[in-house]
């Protein structure tokens, strides 16, 4: 796990400043404290950059950027490739003769052997860029699922690329925030590749590849599609071979996200997700498994008992690791500034992230995605209920002049939560998109656009959120049974779970790894009807997939999240926050938008993702 970045001129005009890109891959130092190198072409057109977290080849045959023996091929790599060894081994059967036990190098063979088709023969969370020097051009490409970062900036008379926004927007600027982005922010709670939340600075879309050509930067385009993935199910499964599916999928998935020349610890909560893949892990490893638990002096949420009993029970290396609400408080500053781009989310990551480095982890395993493979949201019923109701209001006569009265009594209705929450699935819920938008979405259209100042807001009048989910992610072309967990895959995952677990624990230098998302797995798993694989309680098919199942007091019990106080905090003003003060926002609205919070009639998360964006507003 590293951070990358590079330079490409345009052809002709400056050279690649050596001290710009160091500042540039020094930005994210924190990404890879173990190493790191530049290398500059000989026109001084093309700069690579890398900072390494060394995780397989410890050795200094490891450094990148990396070079083929024939000085045409030269590469930086964020990562891990779980296949290589496979890889390795079909490539020196053609001939191809390695210098290092690096996953790095399989990279440039498997270029040198297949072009752009090494992509979709990649198994693994990756981001890289590569330059073939013959023909004066440098790849970029990112893994499937989006796991690993990419951004992208074109200038003037340069293209740059890196791990994070704010190190290209550090050193080179970033043209501004672009107002789209900050909209669809207000929507989410997160922005969607490839916006980022400046005008000059882009986001590789998961699956994707794009090329700089003769220093200019051309359009993504994918090679890999979920959507395309998911299309084929076995209809007439039976409950026993799905359950055999399921198990089969899984350890083989555990068992390619072991590889590594370092440990490999786990977070371990009292959750399905978490003690399902520890119990996984102790069967394919030859030692006992290295977990940490971050445990609080907050009752109603430790977990930490429950924690070191299935570790126990598993015969794990336990470490706890207590935190106090303090700890917690003063934290908070720092996280929200470590977040790269605005989230609503994210900052947990972070603390248990501290945790895990302090306990003397550098690779641990997340439970995330279990939730969107085997049902484990309340969206998945949620998403039902909206669309029920729909269903029976477009049985009645004059069904839009009942919805339109419907919708005029609920705004006379006092401030709320709850208001808001029945006007969305009134006004959107006809439609998957838009279901799933009233149920995951953080302000409606009306509400955004009613914190912007007027100038703004006459700019991006015409965002419409669940539009632009339908045209991103099209899950109409989805099967029916699959459309859910696959809208929480594309965005609730991909667009702010992901991208936090990324940046959170790389800011502490932490390799996070993620069976539960794999895209090998999800073309197994995807063939099970949605009504096997999703069978409840307590996700249920990843529980019993382990040797034993788990115990019933381990998912038996209301589901906890991994949630800090923050809005007991918040309200009690016990930490520092502030709402933006910029020209972008009605002072007046966000006035509104507080004393609505302080006074429980609005939502503490939507006030929380006002304050994220404070630090990285231009």
């Amino acid at each position: 796990m590293c951070g990358i970045a590079g330079i490409v001129g345009h052809g002709g005009g400056a050279p690649v400043d050596e001290r710009t890109l160091v500042r540039l891959r020094d930005a994210q130092a924190h990404r890879g404290p173990d190493d790191a190198g530049t290398w500059i072409d000989g026109r001084k057109q093309v700069g690579l950059a890398h900072r390494r977290l060394s995780i397989i080849d410890l050795t200094a045959s490891g450094h990148q950027p990396m070079s083929t023996a024939d000085g045409q091929l030269h590469l930086v790599f964020n990562g891990e490739i779980y296949n290589h060894l496979e890889l390795r081994k079909t490539l020196e059967g053609r001939g191809h003769r390695f210098r290092s036990s690096s996953d790095s190098e399989v990279l440039l063979h498997g270029y040198r052997e297949w072009g752009e088709d090494l992509l979709p023969r990649l198994r693994g969370m990756f981001a890289f860029a590569l330059f073939d020097q013959p023909a004066d051009a440098v790849l970029l490409a990112r893994d499937p699922l989006g796991i690993k970062p990419l951004h992208v900036a074109d200038f003037d008379d340069f293209a740059v690329f890196s791990s994070e926004v704010q190190p290209i927007r550090r050193v080179f600027g970033s043209g501004g925030n672009d107002l789209e982005a900050v909209v669809s922010y207000l929507h989410w709670g997160s922005i969607a590749a490839p916006r980022t939340l400046y005008k000059k600075i882009r986001a590789l879309p998961a699956g994707h590849r794009t090329w700089i050509r003769s220093g200019k930067l051309r359009e993504s385009s994918p090679y890999y599609s979920l959507r395309e993935e998911i299309q084929e199910i076995s209809p007439n499964m039976s409950e026993g071979e799905a359950e055999e599916r399921i198990r089969a999928a899984l350890l083989d998935s555990v068992q390619c996200h072991m590889v590594a020349d370092v440990e490999v610890g786990s977070f371990l909560s009292g959750g399905v997700d978490s003690i399902s893949l520890v119990s996984l892990m102790s069967e394919v490893l030859p030692r006992p498994v290295s977990t940490i638990n971050l445990s609080f002096d907050i009752a109603a949420m430790d977990e930490g008992e429950l924690a070191q009993r299935a570790a126990t029970e598993l015969g794990a290396h336990h470490q706890r690791i207590d935190l106090t609400a303090d700890d917690a408080r003063e934290s908070i500053a720092d996280a929200v500034g470590s977040l790269d781009q605005p989230s609503g989310d994210g900052i947990n990551v972070g603390l248990v992230s501290r945790a895990a480095v302090q306990s003397g982890l550098k690779v641990a395993v997340n439970g995330v995605g279990g939730d969107e493979l085997f049902g484990g949201y309340s969206t998945f019923g949620a998403l039902d209920r909206v669309r029920n109701i729909h269903r029976r209001l477009s049985r009645l006569p004059a069904t839009e002049s009942l919805r339109r009265l419907a919708l005029f009594g609920i705004q006379r209705l006092p401030p709320s939560q709850q208001r808001s929450g029945i006007r969305r699935a009134l006004q959107h819920g006809e439609t998957l998109a838009g279901a799933y938008f009233s149920v995951r979405g953080l302000f409606s259209a009306e509400q955004a656009a009613g914190l912007l100042a007027r100038d703004a807001r006459a700019v991006v009048e015409h965002i419409d959120p669940v539009a632009e989910l339908n045209a991103r992610t099209r899950p109409g072309e989805v099967p029916a049974e699959q459309q859910m967990a696959y809208l929480e895959v594309q965005q609730y995952l991909q667009m702010q779970l992901l991208r936090d677990a990324d940046i959170m624990s790389m800011k502490h230098s932490l390799e996070i790894r993620t069976p539960l998302v794999d895209h090998v797995l999800y073309r197994e798993l995807f063939k099970i009807p949605a009504a096997l694989r999703q069978a409840g309680p307590a996700k249920r098919r990843l529980r019993e997939a382990t040797r034993p199942p788990l115990a019933e007091r381990y998912w038996k019990r209301k589901k906890m999240g991994f949630v800090l106080p923050w809005e007991d905090w918040m309200r009690a003003k016990e930490f520092q926050w502030a709402l933006p003060q910029h020209e972008i926002f009605d002072s007046d609205a966000l006035k509104g938008l507080e004393t609505s919070f302080l006074r429980r009639q609005t939502s503490s998360s939507r006030v929380w993702a006002l304050v994220a964006l404070v630090p990285f507003l231009d």
